[in-house]
């Protein structure tokens, strides 16, 4: 065996391993990101960063872009002792500096603006649109911090995405391939915007589930009322059978 080849081999492995350890991460939180957005409506969330120097690094950048239109940011770098300072940026970026030496404890990024244009509808997963992304950046290094996506749509996306979440467990339940058939085209319009053509196709999808579910529960009643008179038919036949077999002293007779 050539052990130092082996060594060598050991020792690229280990390094890739150490390159492949994450740093210690931020800790980003936010409880106001909305989870939906009316496009043209505007919006606000406040995202707290901490632990900002885990991994070492004393001074870096952070960074903010988002797809809202309208936005502006406001920093605020609240320091150790709870003094705080204030930036603010408008556009669908920023950056600005954090350092220890600044004693800079926290920092809580506010975005506003309004919700974009939907470029292009999907039903499942729903279209989102970059509500907020933040990085960190250290020289050439861009780390992401965390991604806040948001779903947007229009008043007439909604009625129509709405049609189809409706008809959905109905067309499921009934088990009608006709129903599926429709409602699978139902999707594809609101897919291609058309909304109310894909209302239209949902409540047809609909429809046609409870008619499908209709005949399914009369042919099950019908079967079951055929059954019965089967039933009773045999029954009736063997009474008279035992009758037209018995004697003169028979009970039966």
């Amino acid at each position: 065996m050539n052990w130092s080849r082996c060594s060598r081999t050991l020792l690229i492995l280990l390094l890739l391993a150490a390159v492949a350890v994450p740093a210690a991460a931020i800790t980003a939180s936010s409880s106001d990101v909305p989870d939906q957005q009316r496009v043209g409506e505007e919006e606000r969330a406040t995202i707290t960063l901490e632990d900002l120097y885990e991994d070492g690094t004393n001074e870096w950048t952070l960074r903010g872009r988002t797809r809202l239109t309208n936005a502006t940011w406001t920093v605020r770098k609240v320091t150790l002792n709870g003094d705080t300072s204030s930036q603010t940026f408008t556009g669908r970026s920023f950056e600005t500096a954090v350092s220890s030496a600044n004693n800079t404890e926290r920092v809580e990024v506010v975005v506003r603006g309004r919700a974009p244009r939907v470029e292009s509808f999907s039903y499942d997963p729903p279209q989102r649109f970059e509500f907020a992304r933040l990085s960190k950046v250290v020289g050439e290094n861009v780390n992401v911090v965390d991604t806040w996506e948001v779903h947007h749509y229009t008043d007439a996306s909604q009625r129509a995405r709405s049609a189809i979440d409706d008809a959905q467990p109905v067309v499921e339940g009934a088990g009608s391939q006709q129903a599926r058939e429709q409602l699978n085209r139902a999707i594809q319009a609101y897919e291609s915007g058309e909304f109310g053509l894909a209302r239209d196709l949902a409540s047809d999808a609909e429809s046609s589930a409870r008619s499908a579910q209709q005949s399914s529960r009369t042919l099950r009643l019908a079967l079951i009322g055929v059954g019965v008179v089967i039933v009773l038919a045999l029954l009736a036949g063997g009474v008279l059978y035992l009758r037209s077999q018995s004697g003169p002293g028979d009970p039966l007779g």
